[in-house]
Formats: structure tokens, C-alpha cells, sequence
């Protein structure tokens, strides 16, 4: 017997009714037209998962109807972006695949029967929050440096072998910048596993940067590294710290993941 397709999808503070066929946050009624929906419908019943543009073509568009796929499809996209307020830039709910198709990134939560909806079933990954580094120079004017290196972190981070390593999106994570929760609290929110989170230090032509990897229960580090530069060139210098810290928490992170030998 196949399994019965859920009803209600929970994520962020959204609430998709399938049978009602309703999206409401909160006690508002957003509206949504049926594309939008059925795409919507599509993704959450394969959170984390590549849906195709043609699997998303089949669902829309049935044999033998005839349409502008490609203007209709994106038309579709983008109403449903407004609708939940993302960026297809900096995403935090569909994630674009050139040319391939969208993936759901965002966690899904309980529904009413207190079962876990699909993606906390079937999602057994490491998953991971990269937290704002903060800016410890006193120079207000230092923080570029600090969200350029959040960024480069989570990209790399995001290059690493899927389904072992899930890396929450990076707007979930600015929610908690300069901010003083608590690592558990934290981690439920984002219904994580692990939390990184470091400082940058500068000093004339010289930069510091330590990252520490801490687990979201327990409160306590896994791991902590040290990296001192000279700027002669600030993208290199995230480029290369980034690539290190990614390769360190795959070691830590991921099994069988071979090690590097790099030193801070």
C-alpha cells in the first residue's frame, strides 16, 4: 500500500492546507493561483530534493496542452516567491538549479498530528546553521569583510557531499546575528545539529579568524581553529579560510570524508 500523502505542510511561519488548497501565515489567508500552488504542492512533497522543470511541466501542463512553457514555468516561480516573501538571489525557501530545476530548503515542522512531515523523515543528514562571524575590530566598517566570509563559508560548505551534510539558508541564519539565544534554542529553531560561528579580528594589514563548531544540544564545542592572514587581498584571503574550515568540518562532519593535512 502506498503512503498516504500528507495534508498540511508546516515550514517557517507558513501553513499549506492541500486539501483547502490555502496557504496561511499566521491568520492570514495568502492567496496563491493554482500554478504557484501546484508547484509549491510539488516541492514540499520532496523537500531537499531536485524537482525538474519537466517533472514541474507534466504536473502543470498534461499531455497535449499547449503553452509557453518556459515563460509560464518561471511566471509561476516568481508569483510564488512573492507570495512567501523569498529572494531568488539569497533564498530561503526555493532554491533555483540553472537550467535543472528548484529544490525546497527550508526545515518543515510538525503537523497537527504531532508526525513529522516529510523532510523530517526522510532528511538523515548532518544539518548545519552558519551563523553572522562577527566583527570583533571595533571598525564599523570591517563588518563587509566579516558577511563576505559568512557567505564564502556557507557556499563551500554547500559544495560538500549531499545527503550527508545539509547547510540551513543563509537568511535563516542572519535571523540570529549580534544576537544573544542560546546554541539549544537555536537549534531548535532552525532544526539543526551543529552551529558554526566565529570572529574576525583585524590589526593594521593583518587579520585573525577563529571559527568554532558547536553542538546545538548539548552546548558544547566539537571544534575550534585559529587562522592568521595578511591582507594583501581580502577575497583571497576569505577564498582560501573558507576552503579550510569547510574541509575541517567535513572531517568532523561527514563520514568517511577523507582528511586533509592544512594547518590554520
Amino acid at each position: 500500500m502506498s503512503p498516504v500523502a500528507p495534508q498540511m505542510f508546516r515550514f517557517d511561519s507558513f501553513e499549506l492546507d492541500v486539501q483547502w488548497r490555502e496557504l496561511r501565515r499566521g491568520k492570514d489567508r495568502i492567496r496563491l493561483q493554482d500554478q504557484p500552488f501546484e508547484v509549491l504542492c510539488m516541492m514540499l512533497e520532496r523537500p531537499g530534493d531536485l524537482v525538474t522543470r519537466e517533472e514541474l511541466a507534466k504536473r502543470l501542463w498534461p499531455q497535449g496542452t499547449f503553452v509557453d512553457f518556459e515563460h509560464s514555468l518561471n511566471a509561476a516561480i516568481k508569483r510564488l516567491r512573492t507570495a512567501l516573501g523569498d529572494d531568488a538571489i539569497n533564498p530561503r525557501f526555493v532554491e533555483t538549479l540553472p537550467r535543472r530545476g528548484y529544490r525546497f530548503i527550508a526545515a518543515l515542522t510538525e503537523n497537527h498530528a504531532g508526525v513529522m512531515t516529510p523532510l523530517a523523515q526522510a532528511d538523515r543528514s548532518t544539518r548545519l546553521a552558519v551563523l553572522p562571524f562577527t566583527n570583533s575590530s571595533g571598525e564599523a566598517g570591517q563588518g563587509h569583510f566579516s558577511d563576505g566570509l559568512t557567505e564564502e563559508v556557507i557556499m563551500r560548505l554547500g559544495r560538500l557531499r549531499r545527503g550527508h551534510l545539509s547547510v540551513i539558508a543563509r537568511w535563516s541564519s542572519l535571523a540570529f546575528k549580534a544576537g544573544t539565544n542560546r546554541a539549544r534554542d537555536i537549534g531548535e529553531t532552525l532544526l539543526v545539529d551543529y552551529l558554526l560561528e566565529g570572529s574576525v579580528r583585524r590589526e593594521g594589514d593583518r587579520v585573525r579568524i577563529t571559527a568554532w563548531l558547536v553542538d546545538a544540544s548539548s552546548e558544547t564545542h566539537v571544534w575550534t581553529d585559529v587562522y592568521e592572514r595578511h591582507l594583501i587581498d581580502c577575497l583571497a584571503v576569505q577564498s582560501d579560510v573558507a576552503a579550510r574550515i569547510a574541509d575541517s568540518l567535513a572531517t568532523e562532519l561527514i563520514p568517511e570524508h577523507p582528511a586533509v593535512a592544512t594547518t590554520g
